[in-house]
């Protein structure tokens, strides 16, 4: 799953989100009346961002973030378990380090969590795994712990930003620096991983390769090894989801940083032909930060850009026929994950176009 940057910008004032469709009648790319609807959490704190979801089994676990007092007060953090009922509730985890700043977990299918992210003082990258009976903390010294996943007992974190690596874990505490087919150090960065049926993958980039774009995946008792990239020649990988049959599909931005950047989604049959795949207005949806592959087969995309003027879509369908299913707003979607009842969730941010104020959000769509 994705994980983001946080940027500083006071929390949004409340907006209703509109429902309907807008645009001309023949237009292809609006959605029909949503069957989204938004999820209250408790009152968190100002200046927020809800950036990760993620379920196993009957478990299921949310994370805010809200800007501190300052880098060394710390950013707040918000976890917010799911309720038998469908409610979300807050839960406390424990003392998390004043310093650490946490972008992305995973729930394994006992409940335990383990949290990704970086940290203001000392080393910059940090796994903090409390699936045994005391905290550790999992330092790395390149920049950028930000995402982490997890099926059954296999899990790897990812770094993010130069230097970044992967670990992998397959016990409590026990976590293991992994070896690269990478070009040299410093030269790597990972986006988001996935695993699935005992296979994970990778997707980031290898400054130092002559395809910028890498693609990795191992199982639990194999070493990571690329696969061919995919996908736009100026592609950024964003995110990255497998599918039961090994089918891969690949997500993210193309043209990123420049003046018209647009969403790209490609996917890789187990054979390993690539296809890219038609979009609902890629440039509307600028980049695709998550993708999922329900129980059904179908792909739910979480949709944001790069710039502030970008704005949040959900999009669903088949890989042959996608197409947006929220009328979109400015902001954005980080995660999408599907709880074990079929419910949909995807979590992100609204922003106040006018005053610049955030907060965080929470949609669902039931099965």
């Amino acid at each position: 799953m994705h994980h983001p940057g946080f940027r500083r910008l006071p929390a949004l004032l409340p907006l209703l989100l509109l429902l309907t469709a807008c645009g001309d009648d023949d237009d292809p790319a609006r959605p029909d009346p949503s069957p989204w609807q938004e999820v209250e959490l408790p009152a968190a704190a100002s200046d927020t961002r809800t950036l990760a979801v993620d379920f196993n089994g009957d478990h299921g676990l949310a994370l805010t973030l809200s800007a501190g007092g300052g880098p060394l007060a710390g950013d707040k953090h918000g976890f917010y378990g799911l309720q038998p009922d469908g409610s979300w509730s807050a839960t406390d985890l424990g003392d998390i380090r004043a310093a650490m700043a946490t972008m992305d977990l995973a729930v394994d299918a006992d409940g335990g969590v383990v949290l990704a992210g970086m940290q203001y003082s000392g080393p910059p990258s940090v796994v903090l795994d409390l699936r045994g009976p005391a905290a550790e903390y999992i330092e790395q010294s390149t920049y950028g712990m930000l995402t982490v996943a997890c099926e059954g007992s296999f899990m790897v974190a990812g770094g993010r930003a130069t230097g970044g690596g992967l670990w992998s874990s397959t016990a409590p505490g026990v976590w293991h620096f992994d070896g690269l087919p990478l070009t040299g150090t410093n030269d790597s960065g990972f986006r988001d991983i996935d695993i699935r049926g005992g296979t994970a993958v990778a997707c980031g980039y290898d400054d130092g390769a002559d395809t910028l774009q890498v693609i990795l995946t191992r199982t639990a008792g194999t070493d990571w090894t690329k696969i061919v990239p995919g996908g736009p020649y100026a592609a950024t990988y964003l995110c990255i989801a497998q599918a039961d049959d090994g089918t891969i599909y690949l997500g993210g931005m193309d043209g990123a940083g420049g003046p018209s950047p647009q969403a790209f989604l490609s996917q890789r049959t187990p054979d390993g032909t690539w296809t890219d795949l038609d979009l609902p207005d890629p440039a509307g949806l600028h980049g695709i930060r998550d993708i999922l592959v329900a129980a059904d087969g179908s792909l739910y995309l979480a949709c944001y850009g790069e710039m502030d003027q970008t704005q949040a879509n959900l999009v669903h369908g088949s890989p042959t026929s996608l197409k947006k299913e929220i009328t979109p707003f400015s902001g954005g979607f980080y995660q999408i994950d599907q709880a074990a009842d079929g419910t949909i969730y995807a979590v992100g941010f609204r922003r106040n176009g006018q005053t610049g104020l955030e907060e965080g959000v929470m949609m669902v769509r039931s099965p």
